[in-house]
């Protein structure tokens, strides 16, 4: 999908251009999961944004679909297994995301924010 790739493209510029580049791993998975979601279930549009915010990163996935994402637990078993390839999106973004959430208006929204790591201090040493 085209669309997931410059939504990709568009997180790691901006974690490029923000020094941030240690989050991209979480926040790209997390992305290719919540933009495939937006896509495929409710067939619209989807408006991607990302924020710096209060020592956070802030990413928003808007789409016209006003019925919220629903998790599903992950399990290996057979019964589980015809459920496996719907929820697990959210269990990702649950095990990464320092918090989200969902809002409805026009669409919904899924929102999530990461820490932004403290920069490690320079070693100091009284002489």
């Amino acid at each position: 999908m085209r669309a997931v790739q410059q939504a990709r493209r568009f997180m790691q510029d901006c974690l490029g251009d923000w020094d941030l580049a240690e989050l991209a791993d979480d926040l790209v998975l997390i992305t290719f999961e919540l933009v495939t979601n937006a896509l495929i279930h409710p067939g619209s549009n989807t408006d991607l944004r990302l924020r710096l915010r209060d020592g956070r990163v802030r990413l928003e996935v808007r789409d016209s679909d006003n019925d919220p994402p629903v998790p599903v637990a992950y399990t290996v078993t057979d019964e589980g297994s015809a459920h496996a390839e719907h929820g697990r999106g959210l269990s990702l973004v649950d095990a990464l995301a320092h918090e989200w959430n969902t809002s409805s208006g026009r669409g919904k929204t899924v929102w999530l924010e990461l820490e932004i790591p403290a920069a490690g201090t320079p070693d100091r040493r009284m002489t």
